[in-house]
């Protein structure tokens, strides 16, 4: 069996992604264990459905967490692969491991737990402030997992799988997926601390847009390589894109090249950048942010467009 020998930048590369998705996990413990659990606040995710168990039957959270993101990891190796699987391994291990130590030892060190049931308007301010730096600490946890090609787990597996067997955007389900479960913790808490999940919840994805990438979700990628035939079937196989191939020249010696064009969406951003330098480190990419993307994969077009263009059309016809 062949060795596979790496080069000291592939390994500093290699430690900086480890280290990323380290500190990203341990970011997203404190995130919940110092702010969203003690305050009781339901914000979606492995978390929320914690409390909300723990509010019904007393589990402890830290439990719940775990068997959680063991369980959801496994769904991820029988239905999204053993690329994914090993992606979600590391925050799989660091994050429940991460929330239980400051769950056990800590245990409310900023002294939020009288909010929970109370009505008086200072306590319900701290709640808010729970919510505001939770989420905040949540979403900057996500956005550097994400930065080193890692990912958290936890409710994403069901959303990828969502994505990949039925077609819908990833936006789209996961933001159903926490709506149900702050949902059902307003039922099993009350209604400030659900409202103040909400209020996490959105700050959460705020921070993650501001740290990761930012702005638009959509992404385009044009490459430039002499190895496209390698790069293309790494982008269809492995990341499960489409693309579109162009035959190119060279402007200085009319050198010609196969263009290789993609379009994703923003967590697979460093997976296609790092894949993209590992196959060939020539290779020549530039990286747009898209305004929308529309067809398979991603966004439908809008039904009401579609109808006025078909009205051009005929009226174009009936003037010839």
């Amino acid at each position: 069996m062949a060795k596979i020998k790496m080069t000291a930048k592939q390994i500093r590369k290699a430690v900086s992604n480890v280290s990323l998705v380290v500190l990203g996990n341990i970011v997203l413990a404190i995130g919940t264990g110092f702010f969203l659990v003690p305050a009781n606040i339901v914000a979606g995710g492995e978390s929320g459905i914690a409390i909300i168990l723990n509010s019904f039957w007393n589990i402890p959270i830290d439990i719940t967490v775990g068997i959680l993101s063991w369980f959801f990891f496994v769904m991820g190796a029988i239905f999204l692969g053993k690329k994914f699987t090993l992606q979600t391994l590391l925050g799989t291990i660091v994050y429940p491991v991460a929330l239980s130590i400051i769950y056990r030892l800590f245990n409310d060190p900023i002294g939020l737990a009288p909010i929970v049931g109370s009505t008086g308007g200072l306590n319900e301010f701290h709640g808010l402030l729970a919510g505001i730096f939770g989420g905040a600490f949540v979403g900057a946890g996500c956005a550097i997992t994400y930065l080193g090609g890692g990912s958290t787990g936890g409710v994403d597996v069901p959303v990828f799988i969502i994505r990949k067997y039925f077609g819908v955007k990833a936006s789209v389900s996961g933001f159903v997926i926490d709506a149900i479960i702050i949902g059902f913790g307003i039922f099993a808490i009350s209604v400030i601390p659900g409202m103040i999940g909400i209020i996490s919840a959105f700050i959460s994805s705020m921070m993650v847009e501001l740290i990761f990438i930012g702005g638009s979700t959509n992404y385009v990628a044009q490459i430039v390589s002499t190895k496209s035939d390698a790069i293309n079937e790494y982008l269809q196989s492995d990341m499960g894109r489409g693309t579109t191939i162009i035959d190119v020249r060279g402007g200085y010696k009319e050198t010609p090249y196969r263009l290789v064009q993609v379009a994703f969406e923003k967590k697979e951003y460093v997976l296609i950048r790092d894949a993209v330098s590992r196959i060939d480190p020539n290779a020549f990419v530039t990286f747009m942010r898209a305004q929308s993307i529309n067809g398979a994969g991603f966004e439908a077009f809008p039904e009401k467009n579609f109808k006025k263009s078909l009205g051009i059309n005929e009226f174009f016809k009936k003037k010839k």
